[in-house]
Order: C-alpha cells, then sequence, then structure tokens
C-alpha cells in the first residue's frame, strides 16, 4: 500500500513538472516581413537573452520555435510587458569581470544577431540589455526603427607591473554617450550631468538616467521594470519529485531482483 500511494504521488507530480516547464503567456510576434501574430509564448525569467522562444497561436495549438531567422520582435504580458527587438551588428566581446581583466585595452568585437531585452521605451530614447555567459552589455537608439548602439564600457590592466599602484583603468564611454543622448534630447540640466558623471555601468543607473531624458516618474519606472523573485517554488517540485522518483526506481530494482 506503502508503493501504491508513492506511485500515485509520483504520478500527480508530472502535470506538476510539466507547469514547471513551460509558462504560455499571452504574446505577440512579429515576423521579418513585419506581420504580427498573436497567441501564447513560452515566458521564462531568462538570465540569459534567449536565442529561440516557442510560440502557440492557441492555448490547445502545437508549439513553434522561433529565432531572430524568423522574427523581428516578441512581446509578453507577464503582469508587464516584456520585450525583446531583434539585432544584428557589432556586440562587445572584452571581458569585464574584475577577477577575469586582461592586460591592455581590448576593443574586440563580434558580428551577431541576438534578441535585444527593452529596458524602458520613451519618447526621447530606448534602453536595452543583452546578457550572455560573458557579461551583460547595454544598448540605446531613438526609437523601434533606429539601429541600436551599444554603450560602450572596458575595464582592464594599464601595466604588467602589479606593484605599480592602481594599474586598472576604466573606459567609460557610455557617459559621454549618455551625454549626447541628453543633449539631442534638450533634457540636460546640471543635477542629469552629475547623475551621468557618478553612473555605473548597471541597470539600475542607467534606468535612473533614461527615465530623465525620457521625463518618466520614479514610480512609473518600479512599475514598469518590477523586480521579480526567483522562481524558487518551480526549482523545489522538480528536485522534490526527482528525489521520489529516484526512491520509487531503487524500491522497483530492490523488489525485482529478490
Amino acid at each position: 500500500m506503502k508503493h501504491f500511494s508513492k506511485v500515485l504521488s509520483a504520478l500527480f507530480l508530472l502535470p506538476l513538472f510539466s507547469l514547471a516547464q513551460n509558462n504560455y503567456q499571452p504574446g505577440v510576434v512579429v515576423n521579418l516581413k513585419g506581420d504580427t501574430t498573436h497567441g501564447f509564448i513560452n515566458y521564462s525569467e531568462w538570465e540569459n537573452n534567449p536565442g529561440s522562444i516557442y510560440f502557440k497561436d492557441g492555448t490547445a495549438g502545437n508549439p513553434v520555435k522561433f529565432t531572430t531567422n524568423d522574427v523581428k520582435y516578441f512581446g509578453v504580458a507577464v503582469g508587464h510587458l516584456a520585450e525583446y527587438v531583434r539585432y544584428s551588428g557589432p556586440v562587445s566581446a572584452d571581458v569585464t569581470d574584475i577577477n577575469k581583466i586582461l592586460i591592455g585595452r581590448d576593443t574586440s568585437f563580434i558580428q551577431d544577431t541576438v534578441f535585444l531585452k527593452v529596458l524602458q521605451k520613451g519618447k526621447n530614447m530606448i534602453i536595452f540589455s543583452y546578457t550572455d555567459n560573458l557579461k551583460t552589455r547595454y544598448f540605446i537608439g531613438e526609437n523601434l526603427l533606429e539601429q541600436p548602439v551599444e554603450l560602450t564600457y572596458r575595464i582592464y590592466y594599464n601595466s604588467i607591473e602589479k606593484s605599480s599602484g592602481d594599474r586598472t583603468s576604466y573606459d567609460n564611454t557610455f557617459k559621454s554617450q549618455l551625454y549626447d543622448a541628453a543633449a539631442r534630447s534638450n533634457m540636460m540640466n546640471d543635477a542629469l550631468k552629475n547623475d551621468i558623471k557618478t553612473a555605473e555601468y548597471r541597470e539600475e543607473d542607467l534606468l535612473n538616467i533614461s527615465s530623465i531624458i525620457n521625463g518618466i516618474s520614479a514610480k512609473d519606472v518600479l512599475t514598469n521594470n518590477p523586480s521579480k523573485p526567483r522562481p524558487i517554488n518551480k526549482v523545489l517540485i522538480i528536485l522534490g519529485g526527482m528525489a521520489l522518483l529516484f526512491e520509487l526506481i531503487n524500491e522497483f530494482v530492490q523488489v525485482t531482483s529478490r
């Protein structure tokens, strides 16, 4: 009876595995020709920008895989609108991890086609992010039709001598790029100048600056860019189910070997 109850528990957990792996939410895709299709997108709190998505045109439809070869935009309604746009162009390839930086300024890049995440859209500027296994990069553009430009940030050692004082150099070209964006939008003032001057290359600081350039209030920024907890509950479901299944397999092996 005990064994039978465990079997029932395992069967009960199977649909939960599916829920943990699939999260289809209302969404829209725009193909390379500009045609728009509404349906459902399997959404996740991706740590790295997705290279592909799964799309269904109905709740019971079969999922179709889309990549940057198929669509130039997709958006998912998940309490807010999570948007991604296709980008084809240079992507920096230098290391910015302080524990792994090299000697000398590294200007290397690759030509790639990826999905950029839209962090904020405003009347004067759009800010995007792109994260892969190497690092997070930020891009800006004036509108979705304009080719985004990466905000440049580099960190490197300027000397091979470890005893030569502070040998760490920072290339903060992104600040000049933000100065130019603020000037073009006629939003520059002393407070914004100081914000840009003291900004670090991180989402919080860049969103604060783009919000000022776009005239967006702090309340609206929080509404459109909510912080979300990691889906730990899904992980626990999977791990718990795996442990139960392993126990069942072990019991089955012991019973059949007697």
